[in-house]
């Protein structure tokens, strides 16, 4: 055992460091925020078992319902869970937007753009799977929106009924059309699947939605063969998709032609620095473990509206 003194003396040596260096501010808040994970973790561990659900609080202004059987809930409350994407979806959005969330699960992101929409916004939040949609359904009347549609469908490249493999195990994020990469025991669900050129054409939503979430669990390729109508064309939204190379081998794809797809339709594809707040261009990689990328048409737009400026005429 290290005795305190030394411990001491240490701590008080690598603040001064970081003090020079000017990373102060940041170990500051790195500390904050594992202690903040630890005690969550602590908190969570000892309800499991004794309630179903834990609501707390996500952002100002936005509370969820989460489930204590769900390794969703607990990355969520935990562990900041994508925390760079939620600053995205905070910065980008804006009131009146059209937002669609695709694998919307229990409702994170839905929330956050139905926040940031407002009343003159909507958002269309897609969740094929039956008590994982119910939980969705539960989290949006928590919070009183109204400018929220869910529907209990997945978008595919077909108008079908298809097979969903649903966790037992509380694997639920990782559900798919395709084998899950995550847990060993699933069970099975049918599920209608609509494709997105036929919805947003029937709703009205073609050149009308800013902003759209694409995380189908490997699935991300069947659902843009079913949106290339609508995604071809110039006024089609600002897109964050999932790249999973796992998760789309399983699919019977790859994030190699998850790339090209979005290029055939005329999408460049970045990363979000959420330090400098702004997105990086980022060539096609030889692999992906587990990434999210914002795919734009009209990556000047995106920035100004990441810098607070107001674009006329901007999707």
């Amino acid at each position: 055992m290290i005795p305190y003194p030394v411990k001491l003396l240490g701590r008080l040596q690598g603040g001064l460091r970081h003090l020079r260096e000017g990373t102060l501010p940041e170990r500051l808040r790195s500390e904050r925020q594992r202690r903040l994970q630890r005690r969550r973790s602590a908190r969570w561990d000892a309800l499991c078992g004794t309630r179903q659900y834990l609501d707390a609080s996500i952002q100002p202004g936005i509370r969820m319902r989460l489930p204590l059987d769900s390794m969703l809930g607990r990355l969520i409350y935990c562990d900041d869970f994508e925390a760079d994407e939620r600053q995205f979806f905070n910065t980008f959005l804006r009131p009146g937007d059209v937002f669609v969330d695709a694998g919307a699960n229990i409702g994170l992101f839905s929330l956050i753009a139905a926040h940031r929409v407002g009343p003159g916004g909507h958002v269309h939040a897609f969740e094929p799977c039956a008590q994982t949609f119910e939980r969705l359904q539960a989290n949006v009347a928590l919070n009183g929106f109204a400018n929220v549609s869910c529907h209990p469908l997945a978008l595919s490249s077909e108008n079908a009924s298809l097979e969903m493999r649903v966790s037992e195990e509380g694997f639920d994020a990782w559900n798919s059309l395709a084998q899950p990469t995550a847990g060993s025991r699933v069970d099975t669900e049918t599920v209608a699947c609509v494709t997105w050129d036929d919805f947003a054409q029937k709703h009205d939503l073609v050149g009308r939605v800013t902003f759209m979430k694409i995380d189908v669990e490997g699935w991300e390729t069947h659902l843009l063969s079913g949106a290339r109508a609508t995604l071809s064309r110039e006024d089609a939204p600002t897109l964050q998709v999932e790249f999973t190379e796992e998760a789309t081998r399983s699919a019977g794809s790859s994030c190699e032609r998850l790339y090209q797809a979005l290029e055939e339709m005329g999408y460049r594809m970045f990363v979000y620095d959420a330090r400098s707040n702004r997105l990086v261009p980022d060539p096609l990689r030889e692999s992906y473990p587990y990434l999210n990328l914002v795919a734009a048409k009209r990556p000047e737009m995106v920035a100004a509206r990441l810098n607070g400026h107001k674009e006329q005429g901007a999707r």
